[in-house]
């Protein structure tokens, strides 16, 4: 996303390949024309997300302003009014630091004036100081010759004030000019001076921003553990992305920034662990064309921090809060439908490309789901002990594995899925070996992140690759089932299919939540086996 030209840094973002054509390039390259790393991160991902929409008109060939057709000219239209954008946010930033030199070099000329003027005044003082010393023991010293010094008190007298006079100028030479109270001030000892100026009261500084999190909201015994929870994921992901800021620091264009990142990270990242480099989430995103999150993800992480800030406010730690007044498209939701015939006879005529999964392994995968409409996870983590006839029919048996920490996605996504005869004939119980303990062995056990990751990940890359649509993704399996059992002319049940999907019941009356204790197995069956697909046969190769 990031590359380091010479001495700045360029944005670099790859065009997926069906766009290609049309932007007549296959990467992106603008300048940041800096040098610094932090300010080209906050650069890139706004021009990450100007992209990004760049792509989402490109695919439609609509303006979304005015939905009207738009011409390849006017594409590019669009891609030369991002960088003449970029140009003016870097002529605006130079003449932002221009201005704040100035006021660096006025406050640096100040300080020096100021530093003068101390030491003027330390002088004049030293000086009229050491005269008077000077002064006392001539003084002595003609009273002593003279005989005048006759009394012991006069001379006690005389003696102390010089001996004070002496330690006040060692003090003075010792300590300087620097530890002076003001232009013209003099030590506080001598009350030489009509009047001593007070001390200027020190500013309190900002608290970062985990200490406003801990002192506002963590240590306040009222808030619930959820809310801590998670407002201090949201605190984390801001601290990951640009830093344990003190709470002045944190503007509207911070929140803007952070907004975009946001609506840039792939939908995966809120699930998984949020340790991952973000701007290296953001390329996969953009690389394999993921679902990104959805406006009320984003939406959730702004309230959070909006609530924080209401709280930073009244213990006046914060003046404004940046967080709200912030608009969120909520009923845009991230593309993701059925799968077409013609889609299906496009996946099945493709060669599958990844070099580290096989084509047996991408077919069975596949054919399960598209036949079952079980989830990626539930398929990848399926154990070859998890395979039994349930009334004498085989199937899947989708449970918790404690032991690998996995367990299904809710309560009604433990369950019994009836194997479908087409997975059968094909020879899907040949993935079984002896020895091996999931069906699908050839997958790899993540250190981190769930099993069927890197299945998923290298799925993405190969739809896109073969040109299919950015709003057909694995998941769209469940929705093929779904949509193709909800039209059936049959007679087959609402509760069975939410039964066989692991959906929790649409039906919410009382004789389907409190006195329906089972779907039968057959049931189950029957439903399954009305999947039927016309243009699907993948090849397995076992």
């Amino acid at each position: 996303m990031l590359a380091l030209v010479g001495t700045h840094y360029h944005f670099r973002r790859v065009v997926p390949v069906a766009l290609r054509p049309l932007f007549g390039k296959t990467e992106f390259w603008i300048s940041l024309k800096t040098g610094n790393k932090s300010e080209a991160r906050l650069s890139a991902m706004a021009l990450h997300a100007q992209t990004s929409a760049l792509f989402r008109t490109a695919r439609t060939m609509t303006d979304p302003a005015q939905s009207k057709p738009l011409t390849k000219d006017d594409l590019l239209a669009l891609y030369e009014d991002i960088i003449k954008r970029q140009e003016e946010v870097i002529e605006i930033t130079e003449r932002n630091a221009a201005e704040q030199l100035k006021v660096e070099r006025y406050t640096a000329s100040m300080t020096r004036y100021e530093d003068l003027l101390k030491t003027r005044a330390f002088l004049t003082y030293s000086t009229d100081a050491l005269e008077r010393l000077n002064q006392h023991i001539i003084t002595l010293r003609q009273d002593m010759i003279t005989g005048k010094m006759q009394d012991k008190a006069s001379l006690a007298s005389k003696t102390e004030e010089i001996e004070r006079l002496h330690d006040t100028l060692v003090k003075m030479f010792q300590t300087g000019p620097v530890l002076s109270l003001a232009p013209g001030a003099v030590p506080p000892s001598h009350q030489l001076a009509s009047s001593t100026p007070s001390p200027i009261p020190a500013v309190p500084s900002s608290p970062r921003l985990t200490e406003a999190l801990q002192l506002a909201l963590l240590a306040d015994s009222q808030k619930s553990d959820a809310t801590k929870k998670e407002t201090a994921r949201t605190v984390a992901l801001f601290v990951q992305a640009f830093g344990d800021k003190p709470v002045q620091e944190i503007t509207g264009r911070v929140a803007g920034e952070f907004r975009d990142l946001l609506f840039s990270l792939p939908s995966s990242y809120a699930k998984g662990k949020q340790d991952m480099d973000l701007n290296a989430e953001v390329e996969r995103a953009q690389e394999f064309d993921l679902p990104t999150l959805s406006g009320k993800s984003v939406k959730n992480h702004f309230m959070r921090l909006s609530a924080l800030w209401n709280q930073l406010i009244r213990r006046e730690i914060a003046e404004k809060n940046p967080w709200s007044n912030w608009d969120f498209d909520l009923t845009k939701r991230n593309p993701r439908r059925a799968w077409t015939d013609d889609e299906l006879a496009l996946l099945s005529s493709s060669a599958w490309t990844c070099s580290t999964i096989s084509q047996a392994t991408f077919a069975g995968i596949t054919l399960i789901a598209a036949y079952s409409g079980m989830r990626l996870g539930e398929i990848c983590n399926l154990r070859n002990e998890d395979i039994q006839d349930v009334d004498g029919i085989p199937c899947f048996l989708i449970r918790p594995h404690p032991e690998d920490k996995w367990i299904p996605k809710t309560e009604a996504g433990t369950r019994n899925v009836p194997i479908h005869s087409g997975l059968l004939d094909w020879g899907i119980l040949d993935f079984k070996k002896e020895g091996e303990k999931f069906l699908f062995s050839e997958l790899k056990t993540p250190k981190s992140g769930p099993r069927g990751t890197d299945f998923g990940r290298n799925f993405s890359k190969f739809k896109t690759t073969i040109g299919l649509s950015a709003a057909i993704t694995f998941h769209s399996f469940r929705h093929t089932i779904s949509t193709r059992l909800r039209n059936q002319a049959g007679d087959l049940r609402e509760l069975w299919i939410d039964a066989l999907l692991g959906h929790e019941a649409s039906h919410k009356s009382q004789g389907a939540t409190t006195y329906l204790s089972g779907i039968t197995t057959e049931n189950l069956r029957q439903t399954v086996e009305a999947v039927r697909y016309p243009t699907l046969s993948l090849r397995g190769n076992l």
